[in-house]
């Protein structure tokens, strides 16, 4: 009973319940455990290939599709370069630049999954049993934790060693302990392929629900992108219309101012034309009067060189008889005063005779210059308003200077 216990409590130290440790056992004893347990797991590494394959399918879809897309953003943005001005170049390199690194980091990031893909469905092909593949696949913690169960379970079942001695006294009690063995290899092996499956199950899950949010962010992106795209796109065009308005109204405008300087050019040439015909005629009348006037110049100067030539005769002629002419004036002159003093003298004889011819006319003209000659003396002492009052108007010297006065001052 004793080594029986200690068989028992050593076979059961050195296999866990999560080991599936019939592969060591006699080919015997593991018929049926061996074919369910091949089948399940044959069943459960071609379910996990065709979800590799599955999700390989969709990351090449997804590559293909982010790869025309990023080929279309490129024709695209070598479309508005070449319509676009040097100002605008710079702001349309800056916008494809952000998209272009964030379509080739989703493209990368698809590749390095799509990579990581075909090395599982290479290993799940290449394997040697279907278990080892699921490990592989899905964790490497159990894969590193059976080896070392096998060691175990191995130096257990060894011939020749210390324990075997014990199996092969207990022999009567092996086929009862056996057979409770293989129905709790039986109940581990089934509870490691149902742990397998929920961890592969849980595993796929978590793929999918890892792919389906990057398949919506990289929607979400797309969208983003593309209505950044749009956006870029419309305010391009815009900018285009705007540009290609404000090239025709220049147009306009420069036609305009062409055709304004050329009608001025012909204006002035015409005018330079008429300019030049007026300036010959009056250069050609200014030259007539210029002749003219050095023709009458001319002949006034004949005319005075004549008469200097006469006047030098008529002086030279003149101071001839210069003499004569003085003597004869000076006489003249003489005559002429000696008459004007026998007027004179006849005229002063003439006059007081009447006046003395009584005594009353002599009394009178005595009194006459007595009152002249005492008026005289004392003209200062006569005042001006007086002397103006004595005098009368129309004699006054102020008479024709005055002016009426207006009415109603």
């Amino acid at each position: 009973m004793v080594l029986k216990v200690e068989s028992t409590k050593s076979s059961s130290a050195t296999l866990p319940p999560n080991v599936p440790s019939y592969r060591s056992l006699s080919s015997s004893h593991e018929d049926y455990p061996s074919s369910h347990t091949s089948f399940s797991d044959g069943e459960l590494a071609r379910n996990v290939r065709e979800g590799v394959k599955h999700r390989i399918f969709y990351l090449s879809e997804q590559l293909r599709v982010e790869k025309a897309s990023r080929d279309e953003n490129t024709m695209s943005y070598l479309k508005l370069v070449s319509k676009a001005d040097r100002h605008q170049a710079p702001h349309i390199r800056q916008a494809f630049e952000r998209v272009n690194q964030r379509t080739s980091a989703t493209i990368a990031h698809i590749e390095r999954k799509l990579y990581q893909c075909h090395l599982q469905l290479k290993e799940l092909e290449e394997g040697c049993s279907p278990t080892s593949s699921v490990l592989k696949v899905s964790s490497g913690v159990d894969g590193h934790k059976q080896p070392g169960e096998k060691v175990s379970y191995s130096k257990l079942s060894k011939p020749g060693g210390e324990d075997s001695l014990p199996i092969d006294i207990a022999r009567p009690y092996t086929l009862e302990s056996h057979l409770s063995g293989m129905q709790q290899r039986k109940f581990s092996d089934k509870k490691y392929v149902a742990q397998q499956r929920k961890l592969m199950l849980q595993k796929m899950k978590e793929e999918l629900t890892e792919a389906k949010k990057v398949h919506v962010g990289l929607q979400v992106s797309h969208q983003s992108l593309k209505e950044s795209h749009v956006t870029n796109v419309r305010e391009v065009l815009e900018s285009l219309q705007e540009k290609k308005a404000r090239q025709s109204l220049m147009e306009e405008q420069v036609n305009d101012h062409l055709q304004r300087y050329l009608d001025e050019i012909c204006h002035l040439k015409q005018h330079l034309a008429c300019t030049e015909e007026k300036m010959a005629y009056l250069s050609y009348e200014r030259a007539k009067e210029i002749w003219d006037v050095m023709e009458t110049f001319k002949s006034r100067i004949t005319k005075l060189e004549t008469q200097q030539q006469a006047t030098q005769l008529e002086m030279m002629a003149s101071l001839r008889t210069r003499p004569k002419d003085f003597l004869f004036r000076f006489i003249s002159l003489l005559l002429t005063l000696t008459t004007v003093l026998l007027v004179l003298v006849s005229t002063l004889c003439s006059c007081p005779l009447p006046l003395l011819n009584s005594r009353l006319r002599t009394f009178t003209v005595f009194v006459l210059i007595g009152l002249v000659s005492l008026a005289w003396q004392k003209r200062h002492i006569i005042s001006i308003m007086d002397w103006q009052a004595w005098v009368p108007f129309k004699w006054r010297p102020d008479f024709k200077d005055a002016k009426p006065p207006l009415d109603g001052q």
